[in-house]
C-alpha cells in the first residue's frame, strides 16, 4: 500500500514537469517521513553512494568525449565517408543517415548525440535532395537509437553498474545486436525510399574516392578501437578507456581535423558536462529510489511472482520488453535502466538467464522508447535540427519502429546474437 502511494506520487510529479531526479527523491523521502522511523540523513547517504563508483567516472567522460567529436569536425568527416561508400543505392541519403549513425554511435554512446551531430548535416542535405522533411527528421530520429546500443554505450556502463555484470562484456555485447538492427532498419529505409521515388547520387564513388574519404576519417574510427582493444587486451579498465578516448579524441579534434581551438576547449568541454551532470543526478536519485524499493522487498516480490506463475523464461522476456517499450513512452531511457534493472536482474537470475543477454534486450528496448512518442528525445532532437515540428515527423516513424521491433524479436529469440561475442573474446 505504501509503495503505490509512492509511486503515485512519483507519476503524479512527472506529469507535473517536475525533472525525474527530483521526483525520485522527493518520492523517495515521502517514504521515510511517512512510513519508517529511519532518519531523514540517508537520503544523503544513499545520493552520495549511487555515484560513489569509480566504474560509472566512464559515463561523465563518454559524454565529454562526445561533445568533443560533435565540435572537432568528426561527424562531417564520417557523413563524407558514408555518402562515398553507399550514396548511390536506392534511397542513398536515408542510407547514408543510419550508416553515419553507426559509425558515429561507435565513439558517442549516447543517442541525442548521435542525432544531433549526424542529424545537423543529414537532414537539411535529404531535404535539399528532395525528400519530405518530415521523413527525414523520422530517418535521424530512429538512426539514432544506435548510440547507447553500438559501444561505448553508456546505458550499458549504467545497466552492468545495476547488475553486476562485466562492464567490457556489456560493451563487447552491444556490436552484432547493433549490426543486425541496423540491417533491418536499412533494408526497410531502403523500401520505403524506392517506393516514394528517393533515389541515390547519379554517379557512383569510385574506389580511389572512396579511399581518400576513408583515410581522411580514420582518425575518427581508431576511437572505439582504442576503447574496445585496450579493455580486452588488459592495458587499461573501461572508465580508463573513456578518459583516454576523450584525450584522444580533444587531440585529433584540435591537431588533425582542427574543428576547434584551444581557446574553444572550455566552452566544448562544459557543454558535455552539463549533460553529464544531469545524467549523474538522476543516477544519484535512484540510489535512494532504489532503496526505497529494496527496503519494501519489490524486487524479490516481482522475481517470486513471476516465478510461480509463469514457466516460461521467454514470457517472462516478452514481458520485460513490453514493460519496457511504454515506459519508454514516458520516460528518458537512463532514469528507466536504473529504475528497472535492480526489479528485474534477480528475476532474471532466478530463471538462469545469461545477464549479458538480459542487458542487451533491455538496452534494446529503452533505445527504442527515445522514438516513442510522447516523450521520445530522438524525435524532439531531430525536430529542432531539422526545423520540422513533430506533428509532422511522428507519421513516417510507425514504418521504422515496426522495423526496429523486428530487429528486437531477432534479438530476443536468438541470444547467441549478443552473447557470442563476449564468449569468444574471453
Amino acid at each position: 500500500m505504501e509503495m503505490m502511494l509512492v509511486m503515485a506520487v512519483f507519476f503524479a510529479l512527472l506529469f507535473l514537469g517536475v525533472p525525474i531526479a527530483y521526483g525520485l527523491i522527493a518520492s523517495s523521502m515521502l517514504y521515510i517521513v511517512a512510513f519508517s522511523k529511519v532518519p531523514m540523513i540517508i537520503v544523503a547517504q544513499q545520493i552520495l553512494k549511487g555515484v560513489d563508483s569509480f566504474t560509472l567516472l566512464a559515463v561523465p567522460f563518454f559524454i565529454i568525449a562526445g561533445s568533443l567529436m560533435q565540435s572537432g569536425g568528426i561527424s562531417q568527416k564520417i557523413v563524407d565517408f558514408a555518402k562515398k561508400l553507399v550514396g548511390h543505392l536506392p534511397g542513398g541519403l536515408a542510407v547514408v543517415t543510419t550508416l553515419a549513425s553507426m559509425i558515429f554511435a561507435a565513439m558517442t554512446g549516447a543517442g541525442a548525440a548521435t542525432t544531433a551531430a549526424v542529424g545537423g548535416i543529414m537532414i537539411p542535405e535529404m531535404k535539399k535532395e528532395g525528400y519530405d522533411g518530415g521523413f527525414a527528421c523520422a530517418l535521424q530520429a530512429v538512426a539514432g537509437i544506435f548510440g547507447p546500443i553500438i559501444p561505448p554505450s553508456i546505458l550499458m556502463v549504467l545497466y552492468a553498474v545495476a547488475s553486476g555484470a562485466s562492464v567490457g562484456d556489456m560493451l563487447m555485447a552491444g556490436i552484432l545486436p547493433g549490426l543486425v538492427l541496423g540491417a533491418v532498419l536499412l533494408t526497410a529505409q531502403v523500401i520505403l525510399c524506392i517506393r516514394k521515388g528517393y533515389h541515390g547520387t547519379p554517379t557512383r564513388a569510385s574506389f580511389g574516392e572512396i579511399a581518400r574519404s576513408f583515410y581522411s576519417s580514420v582518425w575518427a574510427m581508431i576511437a572505439p578501437l582504442i576503447i574496445l582493444g585496450g579493455i580486452y587486451s588488459g592495458v587499461f579498465t573501461p572508465t580508463e578507456a573513456s578518459a583516454v578516448c576523450c584525450f584522444y579524441c580533444l587531440i585529433i579534434g584540435v591537431f588533425v581535423y582542427k574543428g576547434f581551438r584551444f581557446r574553444e576547449i572550455p566552452r566544448v568541454v562544459y557543454a558535455g558536462v552539463t549533460s553529464a551532470a544531469s545524467i549523474m543526478l538522476i543516477v544519484a536519485a535512484t540510489q535512494i529510489f532504489g532503496w526505497v524499493l529494496t527496503r519494501v522487498s519489490i524486487p524479490q516480490q516481482v522475481a517470486a511472482w513471476f516465478v510461480s506463475n509463469v514457466d516460461s523464461p521467454l514470457v517472462f522476456m516478452l514481458a520485460v520488453v513490453l514493460i519496457l517499450l511504454i515506459a519508454g513512452c514516458f520516460i528518458d531511457a537512463v532514469p528507466n535502466m536504473l529504475i528497472f534493472a535492480p526489479i528485474f536482474v534477480p528475476t532474471a537470475m532466478e530463471y538462469h538467464i545469461n545477464l549479458v543477454y538480459f542487458g542487451v534486450i533491455m538496452v534494446v528496448a529503452l533505445c527504442i522508447g527515445l522514438v516513442t512518442p510522447p516523450v521520445g528525445i530522438n524525435l524532439f532532437v531531430a525536430s529542432n535540427v531539422g526545423g520540422e515540428g513533430i506533428h509532422r515527423i511522428i507519421p513516417h516513424v510507425w514504418v521504422l519502429l515496426g522495423a526496429s521491433l523486428t530487429g528486437l524479436l531477432i534479438l530476443l529469440f536468438f541470444p547467441v546474437i549478443s552473447t557470442i561475442l563476449p564468449a569468444v573474446l574471453r
